[in-house]
């Protein structure tokens, strides 16, 4: 488990913030014998969105990334 947190992005030429924010992230997995592995990973498992940046500078508006989820299966072969 990863936990993230942001005090806020500089609002414009500041003083003043964006709000502060929290992103977890989990990942885990197991295996099955000598050769198999299952890997799971949910990345902002909260689906919390805040905005990272609205300057024209770098083509726009930005938000962070959604949920994102992966599963996967790993074989080890005999050498």
């Amino acid at each position: 488990m990863t936990v993230e947190f942001g005090s806020g992005f500089l609002e414009g030429d500041g003083p003043d913030h964006k709000p502060a924010h929290t992103v977890f992230n989990l990942q885990g997995g197991k295996s099955f014998g000598r050769q198999w592995t299952i890997v799971a990973s949910a990345l902002n498992v909260a689906d919390k969105r805040f905005l990272l940046d609205e300057s024209n500078t770098f083509g726009g508006t930005h938000y962070n990334m959604p949920r994102q989820v992966s599963a996967g299966l790993r074989y080890r072969f005999w050498y």
